[in-house]
């Protein structure tokens, strides 16, 4: 590479520690938060279509928080993490709203689907919610920056972006910022509990493995069941 390239970029990256993922972490979310408050002022300002895209750029950072608390765990466990694979997936957008996504109220097809202990057309109907959900953000946050043709004619951002449109991803954005804050939490409490919790969670992921063999009306409950004893230890232990 030349010394005109991207900075920060390099040729290999090194394999990143529990507390490099801490501090990626916590500046994901401080950016999360600054495109929040960015985008309430351009809300303020009657700038509708650009305050959508940085509300939904925000929910993008969102996703990749709880996407290093994942990481994180793994390091912990000594699972092998492919980091190139790991990292290319932060950088596509799909990935991102993909995440998001399970923070979505299930589709009634996916709640029925549960009711009726179908899991495999639930997870079906799961898929489908990704997928639209990631296809609606996307072209909600290109059409909120350029000019495209739609409906027979070219429009204009703040010919497609609406008010409703900029209410529900502002009011969905909190909310998952609330969510990413409990993550970074989480990974905080990792690396300051790290060996103490390992035995904790490997004994969980053993449990959860276990369910693959569960009768699907067992399932919910059980791992309702198994994650309220784990957190339960886990505060016990800490309180020691």
């Amino acid at each position: 590479m030349s010394s005109g390239d991207v900075k920060g970029k390099t040729t290999a990256t090194a394999q990143l520690s529990l507390e490099d993922l801490v501090r990626g972490a916590e500046k994901t979310f401080d950016n999360a938060e600054r495109l929040f408050y960015e985008a309430e002022l351009l809300t303020n300002a009657g700038a509708v279509a650009r305050a959508l895209c940085l509300h939904q750029i925000s929910l993008e950072e969102c996703s990749k928080v709880d996407n290093l608390g994942a990481w994180a765990v793994s390091l912990i466990l000594g699972f092998d993490v492919d980091q190139e694979k790991v990292l290319a997936a932060f950088r596509r957008h799909a990935a991102k709203n993909r995440t998001n996504a399970y923070m979505l109220e299930g589709s009634q097809e996916e709640k029925d689907a549960k009711a009726r202990g179908d899991f495999d057309a639930a997870r079906a109907a799961f898929r489908q919610t990704q997928e639209a959900f990631h296809e609606t953000s996307n072209t909600a946050k290109n059409a909120a920056l350029y000019v495209d043709w739609a409906d027979g004619a070219f429009a204009a951002p703040d010919e497609r972006i609406t008010t409703e449109m900029l209410a529900e991803i502002t009011k969905r954005n909190a909310a998952f910022l609330g969510y990413a804050h409990n993550s970074l939490k989480m990974l905080r409490r990792l690396q300051a509990s790290g060996d103490m919790l390992r035995p904790r969670l490997a004994r969980l992921l053993e449990d959860m493995e276990k369910l693959r063999d569960a009768t699907p009306e067992d399932v919910l409950r059980t791992m309702n069941d198994l994650l309220a004893r784990f957190i339960e230890e886990g505060k016990q232990a800490l309180k020691k």
